[in-house]
């Protein structure tokens, strides 16, 4: 039997703030975007931040709360330019995919 191909190496889990892990799935250097797996550990919160283009995030597991709204594994959120967001944060932890812009502003 032969072996199957063996694609590009599997990118690793990051650690890029307290209790925030993502994967880099692909990045648009040329339209700034970038697609990723994020993984919030339980209790941990994003910075407040604006979207300096559009956000799509889909949540796979767990619960996030986004300001006043909760999602649920399977719910789709779409952010548009110039919108923000205060609190983000996770009190179960969880994991979702989330396409953004590489230019977001931290505030």
């Amino acid at each position: 039997m032969a072996a199957a191909p063996h694609g590009p190496p599997e990118p690793e889990w990051e650690e890029v703030a307290a209790g925030i892990s993502c994967k880099l799935l692909a990045t648009d250097a040329e339209k700034n975007r970038v697609s990723m797996l994020v993984r919030l550990a339980p209790g941990a919160a994003y910075p407040p931040h604006r979207h300096a283009g559009v956000e799509e995030l889909y949540l796979l597991d767990d619960e996030l709360l986004i300001d006043d709204m909760t999602l649920y594994p399977g719910d789709y959120n779409r952010a548009e330019p110039g919108t923000g967001d205060q609190r983000v944060w996770s009190e179960t932890g969880c994991t979702c995919v989330l396409l953004t812009s590489t230019r977001d502003v931290l505030r």
